[in-house]
């Protein structure tokens, strides 16, 4: 924590981002329109420890700024409270989260429309040895979208206001001081207001491994499988590989290669295509040039597999689009905890479909304090 009052630890910081011009501000593949925008967040964290217990949490408001579209500014807010327990040999925790804003939900939804996302979850681990330990974690994640928001004729709040209850347990072994390996087990629920033909439910077997700091690859990695059980007979099971990783190494201490793997089942806004599979990956390499002044490109790629919904015995066309984005840029430093950055970034989405079809080019400023 940057200031400290006795057992209370905080820590503010101000994120300016999106602070330039975007040729495409609503993703659209007939007529883009180019605005001048910028997003400010300033957050507060805390942490509070008296002898067994350890509370933390955060509150941060965002400001969302476009100079020729007023109507889409818009504030959000986000906060969040945790309380840790350390009795030892077992850990319990309880925590809760809550978001308000109008950023797009993901890479398929192009409308900015306002949403309230609220989470409580709790667990504990146990540690049975010294080279073993047992989790088990709970949570349940309440989406809700504002009323009569339309996206391409579909109400949002009718196709993905939902509910997800989510129960995980695993079991740990430590292999090394630096490695540890995993057997992640979850099932999951997910119950729609207004559809109920697009409640499911899923189990996943997930092994994972993560390797700590100092070692060669920092970072967690996960693959294992998931099988998601439409309950409505219209809607498509699916059946087979599901992963997630966040990977990091150095090089020469100057050179920083990270990379972000994802593949699972997401809900889509579609009501004839109700769900798609996502696989994604990002690489981000960053170069220090001197203490001060660092290089960073970016590259990702997602592709979305949709699954249609069947009919009268039959299935709809399937199809897949992908998103693309390419980004260049570099940081300067003046202070430890203060960077000013620019960065030139292209996005394209193809489709199957020619209206989900766009392509946007960005230059961004962007200023960060305390981060």
């Amino acid at each position: 924590m940057a200031f400290r009052f006795g057992p209370l630890g905080v820590t503010p910081s101000l994120n300016v981002t999106n602070f330039g011009f975007d040729t495409n501000v609503f993703n659209d593949s007939v007529d883009p329109e180019t605005d001048f925008t910028f997003r400010a967040v300033p957050r507060m964290q805390a942490r509070l420890r008296s002898r067994r217990t350890l509370l933390s949490g955060h509150l941060e408001t965002g400001l969302n700024y476009y100079a020729k579209f007023s109507d889409e500014r818009f504030v959000d807010y986000s906060g969040s409270g945790r309380a840790d327990f350390d009795f030892d040999r077992f850990r319990p925790y309880v925590q809760a989260s809550r978001l308000d804003t109008r950023e797009r939900l993901n890479a398929e939804l192009d409308v900015r429309a306002p949403r309230v996302q609220n989470d409580v979850a709790a667990g504990a681990r146990f540690r049975a040895s010294t080279r073993m330990a047992f989790t088990v974690d709970g949570r349940r994640t309440h989406l809700q979208f504002e009323d009569g928001v339309f996206f391409e004729g579909v109400p949002i709040s009718r196709t993905l206001n939902s509910v997800t209850s989510t129960v995980d347990g695993a079991v740990e072994f430590l292999l090394t001081p630096l490695t540890t390996v995993s057997l992640v087990a979850s099932t999951q629920q997910d119950r729609f207001d207004d559809s109920p033909e697009r409640d499911s439910d899923s189990f996943r077997l997930m092994p994972t491994i993560r390797l700590e700091a100092p070692a060669i690859i920092q970072g967690t990695f996960s693959a294992g499988y998931r099988h998601f059980d439409g309950i409505a007979p219209e809607l498509p099971d699916y059946s087979g590989l599901v992963l997630r990783g966040t990977l990091g190494h150095t090089f020469v201490e100057r050179t920083r290669v990270d990379l972000l793997m994802s593949r699972d089942v997401q809900y889509s806004f579609e009501e004839l295509e109700p769900y798609y599979l996502i696989t994604g990956l990002r690489v981000t390499v960053s170069h220090l040039l001197r203490e001060s002044l660092d290089l960073r490109a970016v590259a990702g790629r997602d592709r979305l597999d949709y699954r249609a919904q069947t009919e009268l015995g039959g299935a709809f066309d399937e199809r897949r689009d992908r998103a693309d984005v390419v980004s260049f840029g570099f940081g300067y430093r003046p202070q430890p905890r203060v960077r000013v950055g620019l960065d030139l970034e292209f996005a394209r989405r193809l489709s199957d479909r020619d209206d989900r079809r766009y392509d946007r080019t960005r230059l961004l400023g962007s200023f960060s304090y305390g981060i």
